[in-house]
């Protein structure tokens, strides 16, 4: 990737610009805190990260994970922040804020696409593969409270096996996907579904080991909906932890991005694009990797598209870091270029379009970069400004650490989050588990920081 020098400090980043353009200023703001948890040594991971936020005009709203790290807590209840000075005082305020959240659609409807918790199926008997026999017919759907023999199976780190099943193998209450759609319309709030034309749809069941404590993996969409140039609702998703392949029509262990469009205001939504993981042993694509799973859209004035996938995933490689990649289209999603490294780490890329015409792109794991677009068609990016280090921060918790694991090195969440606030600034969000409270004991913390883009 072709990208410009930059200068880059803790508060400020200068980026050359084309003579045409100009310098543009990349200016950090001050820490604030959002809210303060638990010690890191009560609960290194789950509780008090994965902040989302939400721009609702008169105010910033911002939904924190207090709960365990789960398939089945996905939904669970967060706690709710508000600021109405554009993130310099928050307060907490009640989960009924919830309802009024999301995307304002052209129609003035906001709509939200709400997470949802695995299904637990205690009660489902499981055909396991040493039933395998070369006659097995494998066109034959399951019958209800029943699964069939895996098409494939991947296990993990953590002893979990991963099953995966074509959609179209399950019994008929497990094949079709509807998602979970909080509309907030001319004051009144509704609770609905949108059907999902998927085609190739894989399910993937969680068990502790054989077939224990089974639990069917939810299937919504992971990526934050996002109006495009022509008014149409886009947003990403991402297989399971193994699919079947559309394009060869095998069992493949890699996760594989997806990319859906609404033509009807959320009420359904069809699959436009997925992208692949090639693994091929190469230093582009090593097998040492999760496969393209979360990711997220960006739209530019040129017409064309940007489209920025992680790829790690520690369950199956014993490692928290792998290359972020990104990929291009010019024909409005329809087809996408072979996706290339964009950085060496980025397990959550967000992306903020401003109305300036700048996009700011945010990553992490180990630290926090900010990157911002340099030309009309994204094609350029600044060398990333430094909002968090990658180097041990393990020395900042409250009891000293020897031989720091790698959330203990790393001192975050990793999934930092950025929303615009006006034509020339954005909010990034982000979790910090070393942050002292009044009394000097470092807790778990949720903080913002401004990013001014001056031209």
């Amino acid at each position: 990737m072709n990208r410009c020098k930059a200068l880059v400090s803790v508060f400020a980043c200068v980026v050359m610009l084309p003579s045409c353009a100009g310098q543009v200023e990349l200016v950090l703001g001050e820490p604030v805190i959002i809210v303060q948890g638990i010690r890191p040594e009560e609960k290194l991971w789950g509780p008090y990260q994965f902040p989302v936020p939400y721009q609702m005009g008169d105010r910033i709203v911002v939904s924190v994970h207090v709960s365990d790290d789960s398939f089945t807590s996905y939904a669970d209840p967060y706690r709710w922040f508000e600021s109405r000075d554009g993130g310099k005082h928050w307060q907490e305020v009640s989960a009924a804020v919830a309802d009024s959240c999301g995307t304002v659609l052209p129609d003035g409807d906001v709509v939200r696409l709400p997470m949802e918790n695995s299904k637990v199926l205690t009660e489902w008997k499981f055909e396991s593969f040493d039933r395998l026999t070369p006659d097995y017919d494998f066109s034959c759907p399951a019958e209800e409270g029943c699964f069939p023999i895996p098409d494939g199976a991947r296990g993990d780190l953590f002893g979990s096996i991963a099953y995966t099943y074509k959609a179209e193998r399950l019994a008929p209450s497990l094949r079709d996907v509807k998602w979970a759609v909080s509309r907030f319309s001319c004051g009144e709030v509704i609770k609905d579904t949108a059907s999902v034309d998927w085609p190739g749809l894989s399910r993937v069941v969680h068990c502790n080991g054989g077939f224990n404590h089974p639990v069917l993996k939810s299937v919504f969409p992971r990526g934050y909906p996002r109006v495009g140039p022509d008014g149409r609702l886009w947003v990403t998703a991402f297989s399971g932890e193994g699919h079947i392949s559309r394009k060869t029509g095998v069992y493949s262990p890699y996760y594989s991005a997806l990319l859906f469009v609404s033509d009807d205001g959320a009420r359904s939504f069809r699959m436009v694009a997925e992208m692949e993981y090639p693994a091929d042993g190469t230093r582009e694509y090593p097998y040492a990797s999760g496969g393209f799973s979360d990711s997220d859209i960006a739209f530019f004035p040129d017409g064309s598209m940007v489209w920025f996938f992680r790829s790690n995933w520690y369950g199956t490689t014993g490692q928290e870091w792998s290359p972020m990649y990104w990929s291009r289209s010019e024909d409005e999603g329809k087809s996408w270029s072979k996706p290339v490294v964009f950085s060496s780490c980025g397990t959550l890329p967000r992306v903020a379009t401003l109305e300036c015409g700048t996009s700011i792109v945010v990553y992490g794991r180990p630290g926090i970069f900010v990157q911002v677009s340099l030309d009309r068609g994204g094609k350029h990016w600044s060398e990333p400004l430094e909002v968090m280090t990658a180097s041990d921060r393990s020395s900042l918790a409250n009891i000293p650490i020897e031989n720091p694991t790698f959330h203990e090195y790393d001192g975050a969440g990793g999934n930092p989050e950025i929303i615009p606030l006006d034509a020339d600034t954005a909010l990034l969000v982000y979790s910090d588990f070393y942050v002292p409270d009044s009394k000097g004991i470092k807790r778990k913390s949720i903080l913002c920081r401004t990013i001014t883009v001056r031209k």
